[in-house]
């Protein structure tokens, strides 16, 4: 098993290096190297007990911050992704941070104690005599420990439920949002959730009666396919508001943890807008002109602010207009329009799937059947073919 860790440590090495440049552009991406950072820790310990027994007080010291500061350098990474605005280090961020800077100064003081006593609390069998600062400083390293596994489900819960809002928000401005979904980070979610589990339940039990169905091999393998996975997909996301940041920022549409989840509501989104139901129903015309008749729709990576810039209008009314005048996000809006428009290919002319899919405006594929199927209720193929019949 030492082999494994020792491949994920130069990975993880290597994906530190490649992020340097990044993160000076993106504080996200300080947040994710902090957090590969942290597992650089965790995963040394085979390699550093097997070669380098030397400085195995030095990684059990170590091992509880980095536990500590993984799930909240997680979230921060994937809150600056799904910021609306350059997510940047806050005062508040730092909050975060506070559970695994008691841990350090914990383990700082527990790396204080002679070898003979670090020896006696780790290693030799049956009670060991401490004295009394010592037994403190222990009892408060294990309650640390033992806090770990709530607070890491509480930013798991905190991290999925800040990714609903973030859809709904994609939802609000982009036409296409297929490489902005942030899937994977779902399927990495689920595979830290089991991962972290097992480790949270050696934590309770010794590891010589862990449970047989997932022994120490099965969670190096584990281990590695949820590192190789996060590794290959956080290396190549950008953030998903990255190509309209300085225009959102003008609009005033923040990333704010705090905000984030109030602005989500048209009720308080729109609390203080001057737009009138006459005025609404003129921006919806000029909504139905530019897109329709002037077939906007076909353009793959339309935003909203492109919309509103083409008819001479706030951006802000135009998303208000269309969700309380027309009773649509800018996104169900836009693929209405592409789906009617592709509609009339399927029934028109023999021309495959792929091909109308992208001669509405669509830039993949899956996107395609995904929105056919919400607005008819059917594939596309079963729609020509329903169609057909019935003429």
């Amino acid at each position: 098993m030492t082999f494994v860790y020792t491949f994920l440590l130069g990975a993880l090495g290597l994906a530190l290096t490649m992020l340097a440049e990044r993160a000076r552009r993106w504080h996200c991406y300080r947040a994710l190297a902090m957090f590969l950072f942290s597992l650089f820790v965790i995963l040394a310990g085979p390699l550093i007990f097997t070669q380098y027994p030397a400085a195995r007080y030095v990684y059990i010291a170590a091992i509880v911050p980095a536990w500590l500061l993984m799930f909240p350098c997680f979230y921060l990474y994937t809150l600056g992704l799904t910021s609306p605005t350059a997510w940047r280090f806050t005062r508040n961020s730092v909050w975060h941070f506070a559970p695994a800077c008691i841990s350090c100064a914990l383990s700082v003081n527990l790396l204080s104690l002679p070898e003979s006593e670090l020896h006696g609390i780790f290693f030799a069998e049956g009670d060991v005599e401490l004295a009394a600062d010592t037994r403190i400083t222990v009892w408060f390293i294990i309650a640390a420990m033992l806090f770990w596994p709530f607070q890491s489900l509480s930013y798991v819960i905190k991290t999925w439920c800040n990714l609903l809002i973030y859809r709904r928000q994609l939802h609000t401005v982009f036409a296409s949002t297929a490489e902005r979904e942030l899937g994977w980070l779902v399927i990495v979610l689920i595979l830290m959730l089991f991962t972290w589990s097992w480790l949270a339940l050696t934590l309770f039990q010794d590891l010589s009666t862990q449970p047989t169905l997932l022994g120490e091999g099965g969670v190096a393998v584990l281990s590695t396919i949820s590192i190789w996975f996060v590794l290959f997909w956080s290396l190549r996301q950008k953030p998903g508001f990255d190509t309209i940041y300085g225009v959102t920022e003008l609009l005033d549409m923040t990333g704010d943890e705090s905000r984030v989840s109030a602005t989500d509501r048209d009720d308080v989104k729109y609390q203080h807008s001057a737009l009138s139901d006459e005025q609404s129903k003129r921006i919806a015309q000029k909504i139905h002109r530019a897109v329709v008749t002037e077939q906007l729709y076909l353009v793959p990576d339309l935003t909203l602010y492109r919309l509103a810039e083409s008819i001479g209008v706030s951006a802000n009314y135009v998303s208000q207009t269309l969700n309380q005048t027309l009773g649509q996000s800018f996104f169900d809006y836009i693929n209405k329009a592409r789906i009617d428009a592709a509609i009339k290919l399927l029934i028109a002319d023999d021309k495959t799937v792929l091909d109308i899919a992208m001669a509405v405006g669509f830039n993949a594929r899956s996107s395609f059947y995904k929105a056919f199927k919400t607005h008819t209720g059917m594939t596309p193929g079963e729609y020509k073919r329903t169609a057909r019949a019935v003429r």
